[in-house]
């Protein structure tokens, strides 16, 4: 969890390159974990729900870090 808020501290201080690394390895990794957990087997109702939101969540995260285009220099 502490991972999750300290990458909302490093996405506004790192270069574009290395925020973007971070943010695909960050969405796969806490993916990863949280199927993981599922494949556990011993789950409740809403512990899926919320599973299926984070992994969705974290899917499109690293979705959209791979797509971000080189910014533009003003």
């Amino acid at each position: 969890m502490e991972l999750a808020m300290v990458m909302i501290v490093l996405s506004r201080v790192l270069k574009y390159s290395l925020n973007r690394w971070f943010n695909i390895i960050g969405g796969a990794v806490f993916t990863l974990i949280q199927i993981g957990t599922l494949l556990d087997g011993a789950f409740t109702m809403h512990y899926l729900f919320f599973s299926i939101v984070e992994i969705s969540t974290t899917l499109y995260i690293g979705w959209t870090a791979w797509n971000w285009k080189i910014p533009e220099k003003a």
